[in-house]
Parts: C-alpha cells; sequence; structure tokens
C-alpha cells in the first residue's frame, strides 16, 4: 500500500530511512521529499556512500484525504502487528521492516497550528540521533516522551522513534512547523540535506551547529469531558507555577505545576484525546 523509493550508492555506508506523512494531514515533509526524489533524478544530488530509502506517504488514504488518520494514530501503533486489524496496524506492518532494515531514520511530522515553532524530539539518545539532531536547523529539542508514557499508562507509544530503539536502531522525529507554510516545507528539505551530510552520504559541507535548548517533558493531560483551554496557547509558550491552563466545564481548574512550557497543545482536542503536554527546561 505504501510507495518507497531506494537509492544505493554501492559504496559502503550508512542505511537511511526517512519517513513522511505518518499522519495523512502533514504534508511538509512530502513535498519536500517529493523535491528530493526530482533533484536526485536530475543527478542534481548524488549519493556518495550509503542507501537511501524515502516514503513520502506513510499514510496514503488519510493524505488523499487530507486527514489526520483513517481508523487510529499510526504513530501510536507502530509495531509489528501479526493479526492487523485496521488499516493503519496494516501500515505499520509495511513500515516496521524498513525500520529494521535501516541505520538511522528520520520522521518528517508538522504541526496544526500556524506560528508553531519547529523542534526535534529526541526519545532515545544516541550518537547516531545526536548527530542527526546536531544539524538540524531548529532550535528546541524535547526529551523524556517515552517515559511520561510510561508512567502514567494511559497511552500505549508505539511510535517511530520506539520501533526504532526496540530494533536497535537509530531514529528522530522532527516537527517542521505548519502543516500548510512554505517555511514547514524549507526546514524539512534542509533536515533531509543535513542528515545527508552530517553522515557523509553527500557532497556537501556539513550545517553549522547552533544552541538549542533542551527540554524536559514533565507529563500530558487527557481532556476527560467538557472544557477548553484558557488561552489560545501555542507549543512551546511559557507558562509560570499556578497559572491557569485549562478549565473544565464543571468548574475544576488545571494549572501549571512549575514554570516550563505548554508543548503541543490542542485547542479542539475531543474527549479522551491528549489536550496538551508539560515540560520544563534541562538543566
Amino acid at each position: 500500500m505504501i510507495e518507497k523509493f531506494e537509492f544505493d550508492s554501492g559504496v559502503v555506508g550508512k542505511s537511511l530511512l526517512i519517513l513522511a506523512a505518518v499522519h495523512g494531514n502533514e504534508t511538509a515533509g512530502t513535498n519536500a521529499l517529493k523535491r528530493l526524489l526530482q533533484e536526485i533524478n536530475e543527478k542534481k544530488i548524488v549519493l556518495t556512500n550509503g542507501k537511501l530509502v524515502v516514503v513520502p506517504v506513510c499514510n496514503p488514504e488519510a493524505y488523499q484525504r487530507d486527514v489526520r488518520q483513517i481508523e487510529e494514530n499510526l504513530n501510536r501503533v507502530m509495531t509489528v502487528c501479526p493479526m492487523a486489524k485496521t488499516y493503519e496496524q496494516k501500515l505499520a506492518n509495511e513500515i516496521c521492516p524498513l525500520i529494521q532494515a535501516c541505520d538511522v531514520m528520520l520522521d518528517l511530522h508538522s504541526t496544526h497550528c500556524e506560528g508553531d515553532v519547529p523542534f526535534a524530539f529526541c526519545d532515545y539518545p544516541d550518537e547516531n540521533n545526536m548527530k542527526l539532531i546536531d544539524g538540524l536547523a531548529v532550535d528546541y529539542v524535547l526529551e523524556g516522551w517515552p517515559d511520561i508514557y510510561d508512567e502514567q499508562g494511559e497511552i500505549e507509544d508505539y511510535s517511530t522513534e520506539r520501533c526504532a530503539h526496540t530494533f536497535g536502531k537509530s531514529g528522530t522525529t522532527v516537527e517542521c512547523g505548519y502543516h500548510k507554510s512554505a517555511a514547514a516545507v524549507e526546514l524539512a528539505y534542509s533536515a533531509i540535506i543535513s542528515t545527508l551530510a552530517q553522515f557523509g552520504m553527500i557532497s556537501a559541507e556539513k550545517p553549522e551547529q547552533r544552541n538549542k535548548t533542551h527540554i524536559l517533558m514533565k507529563n500530558y493531560v487527557v481532556k476527560e469531558r467538557e472544557g477548553w483551554l484558557c488561552k489560545s496557547y501555542k507549543h512551546l509558550d511559557c507558562v509560570i507555577k499556578g497559572e491557569e491552563i485549562a478549565r473544565y466545564e464543571d468548574g475544576e481548574v488545571l494549572t501549571a505545576p512549575a514554570d516550563g512550557y505548554i508543548l503541543l497543545p490542542n485547542l479542539k482536542a475531543e474527549i479522551g484525546a491528549e489536550w496538551y503536554y508539560f515540560g520544563v527546561a534541562k538543566l
């Protein structure tokens, strides 16, 4: 069901897998990969060593409909499913072997609010994914995602990064900014090129490293009943301890447990979905 493109330089090197549109409406990475494929076909980009596998659209039906998913979140079921029942589980069975076969995975995502700040996830730090992250044109890196899921236990997190880690591989997810913005496509493209350069897979200078703020994710909040966020929060907005963040219709108020950041707020979250995350600067 998925379409993949494979390139082998014939020279020993890293095997890099690049994924996009794991969520069907997150199209910035797809558009960047289309540009990459065109430039490879025109020989403007030549692989000098290693292997490259590209999947521009990991969730084809959702992509065609311009929706996040068909039956469930593909980035929560990215594990081999022997008795696959849903559309996304069947897709996971196609994608997981590609992750298993690579050395390094780059997963390109985008966000649903205009003006969202790009960032990278570093769920399982190791030499390869820190090298990848060092070359990215982002100012923020989020860490600790698996820990909060394990501690709170409400949601099983079978993400692409966890899948890579399970197979003993390196994986990094980049959130490139608002889905439809040209800037997000450019950032996705620069992430692709910088990753190829960082691992010496193309003849290009390695990108200059920029200082990055690392944020430790502390918890997430699931929307349990009708309510609203107290502001039109954007990802990485700063909050102070005690600040009112959300309010339920029955009057219960949720506040910031410390000075920190609101992460991935969803102003239109449905009941039972993640409403927002909270994190603090990593010292």
